[in-house]
């Protein structure tokens, strides 16, 4: 029986009886550090998938259960893997897979970074939507100091911060602090440890009171503008804005603004 390394804890938003839902997926290796082995990978991405699934689930939220680390990065028995070589490439194909799905999820992705952010673990967390961090964490890819280089996750990287930065981070090794970086750019915020768990609850809370509809729209939008020409990406974003005018919940929105009273989304 495979052990559970990857719990899915659904949870009620608010005290209503039919409160929607946020899923945490919470990484729960603890002994290995939250190693990002194959089972550990398969069953984040089963999680993610239940949880798209999920009409009541508005926010997925990624953990640890472990006390300072989030995930320690890939797991190193795989660098010395003795399989044929292209027994090992087939295999390569869960972190793009994994790092591809959470951009395409049509659902909001928190990273709720308790614990160190290492190596292949800083990929997961810059391709969810959101991180927020404790103070004490720290964040890296110290690949290059076992003689690796963090060629996959090097794209997310690229995208959150400047080169120099991305470079220095990549071929030093040195870790980074929570405050270093969230100035670089690969944090959305900074919570004291003690006010963590209410600050991803604030957020959690906030995002879930959104209409999954917009924002299951507007965070495919921004995935398939982001790296278009400005025109090309003005033409869709004028067809997707022309979308959400037919929309019940824009309709919605703007009721509910000028009855001063919270929406009721119909996520339609």
């Amino acid at each position: 029986m495979t052990d559970t390394l990857v719990a899915y804890d659904p949870r009620p938003v608010g005290p209503e009886p039919d409160a929607p839902l946020a899923a945490y997926l919470i990484l729960d290796d603890p002994q290995r550090r939250n190693a990002l082995s194959d089972t550990l990978l398969d069953q984040l991405m089963d999680g993610l998938h239940r949880a798209a699934a999920d009409p009541n689930v508005r926010v997925i939220v990624l953990t640890s259960s472990h006390e300072k680390v989030f995930s320690s990065g890939g797991n190193l028995d795989a660098f010395a893997d003795t399989r044929p070589t292209i027994t090992k490439y087939g295999g390569l194909n869960r972190f793009p897979d994994l790092f591809r799905t959470l951009t395409a999820i049509g659902k909001p992705v928190l990273c709720a970074a308790n614990g160190d952010v290492l190596a292949g673990a800083l990929g997961i967390a810059l391709a969810c939507d959101l991180v927020i961090a404790k103070q004490s964490i720290r964040l890296g890819c110290p690949e290059i100091n076992i003689g690796a280089f963090p060629f996959m996750i090097s794209a997310l990287i690229f995208r959150a911060t400047g080169r120099l930065a991305a470079n220095e981070l990549m071929m030093t090794g040195r870790l980074l602090s929570a405050s270093e970086a969230l100035d670089a750019g690969l944090l959305n915020r900074v919570v004291p440890d003690e006010e963590f768990d209410d600050a991803v609850s604030e957020w959690v809370a906030n995002i879930a009171a959104k209409s999954p509809l917009l924002l299951g729209l507007g965070k495919k939008a921004l995935a398939a503008t982001r790296d278009l020409p400005l025109d090309a990406a003005l033409d869709y974003l004028q067809a997707q804005l022309a979308l959400a005018f037919t929309t019940e919940d824009l309709a919605e929105g703007v009721r509910a603004f000028k009855e001063k009273r919270p929406p009721v989304w119909r996520n339609a």
